[in-house]
């Protein structure tokens, strides 16, 4: 299609004597050749860049309300290992803005791995007894 405008705005351009309606078509030929110069490199665009099409990871999200008290816990948990532990999260981890809500929280899921089933359902026991109260 580009190959036909670029002919017409050719033969267009070859005359001797342009009329106003010649200069009239010759402006819309060029936008329209602009146009398509536009769209074919947006389709080359669309096509080479396939960044984050596919998702790499299957999350599937849980919506988890934490308690007041369970939330100050978290904070003063990770408030005291800021404190007592700088040296070891500045070394292991690299910053002490990794340790925060979200990786206490994945860091206890890893841990919990590691207990019994008494142990779990022990603690689960305790924690429907600390929402009661």
């Amino acid at each position: 299609m580009s190959n036909e405008i670029q002919q017409q705005i050719d033969e267009l351009k070859a005359k001797k004597k342009v009329t106003g309606a010649d200069r009239a078509r010759l402006k819309v030929l060029e936008r329209q050749l602009k146009q398509s110069q536009k769209d074919d490199q947006a389709e080359a665009k669309s096509k080479t860049n396939v960044f984050a099409t596919k998702p790499t990871t299957k999350i599937n999200p849980l919506p988890i309300r934490f308690s007041g008290g369970e939330r100050t816990g978290l904070t003063e948990l990770a408030n005291d290992i800021k404190s007592d532990s700088m040296e070891l999260v500045i070394t292991e981890l690299g910053s002490e803005r990794e340790i925060n809500d979200t990786k206490l929280v994945r860091a206890a899921v890893y841990l919990l791995k590691q207990h019994s089933h008494e142990e779990i359902v022990e603690a689960i026991k305790q924690v429907k007894l600390n929402m009661i109260r």
